[in-house]
């Protein structure tokens, strides 16, 4: 007769409920989540079944959460635009202008974090071509207001006498176009980007405009 051989009892292996995520967590689990998807698909292509099943939620806690995808959309970039301009600063902050504008810029970037905000900013750019209305949804939700903050900045700046007066709107404008026209140039670009190369650059740009501004402000004070 042969021997039965039964499996020894397990002890001390009992399957967990699965971690309880606070609302906090979900909704950073969700953003991150969608802001994948809308990268990778755009806005039009992107559903929020794809975002809820990306982020491994359901659609019924994804809806207790935002209201639709166009809400999820604004919530995605206003939860990373801290990539895009470091504003406003720390109070008692003491840096020179162009050092100030290198970290206000975010040229500090790791090649990871530089890259989802290259990649947030083509978002950006091309869904708001496509679909208009995205871009007056992230204006009146105040989701972009790059340019204000900037001002704000420059307005600190002028009066604590680290800047000489001048158009702040102008001068606002005139900053994001070097900087943003170096991190998204017309053409595609060929293989990885040179972060070191690039900050480099953009750092030399900004140079020039002070060493322009503080020139113009020589001339008007003679």
């Amino acid at each position: 007769m042969e021997e039965e051989h039964q499996n020894p009892p397990q002890v001390g292996r009992r399957r967990g409920r699965p971690k309880l995520l606070s609302d906090a967590e979900l909704r950073d689990q969700v953003l991150a989540a969608a802001m994948s998807a809308f990268i990778e698909q755009g806005f039009a292509r992107t559903t929020t079944t794809d975002i809820a099943r990306r982020a491994r939620v359901s659609k019924r806690d994804l809806y207790r959460l935002f209201a639709d995808k166009t809400e999820l959309f604004a919530a995605a970039i206003g939860s990373r635009r801290h990539l895009i301009l470091d504003l406003p600063r720390s109070g008692g902050e003491r840096h020179a202008p162009l050092e100030a504008l290198r970290l206000i810029f975010r040229l500090d970037l790791s090649d990871r974090d530089a890259d989802e905000r290259d990649a947030m900013l083509n978002l950006v750019a091309r869904e708001s071509l496509l679909i208009p209305e995205l871009n007056a949804i992230l204006y009146d939700t105040r989701v972009i207001q790059s340019r204000e903050l900037l001002m704000d900045w420059l307005h600190g700046q002028i009066a604590e006498g680290a800047l000489p007066d001048h158009d702040v709107g102008r001068l606002a404008g005139m900053l994001m176009d070097v900087v943003f026209g170096a991190l998204l140039p017309r053409r595609k670009r060929k293989g990885a980007v040179d972060r070191t190369a690039q900050a480099q650059d953009i750092m030399a740009r900004l140079e020039i405009v002070l060493a322009g501004l503080n020139s113009i402000s020589r001339k008007d004070s003679r």
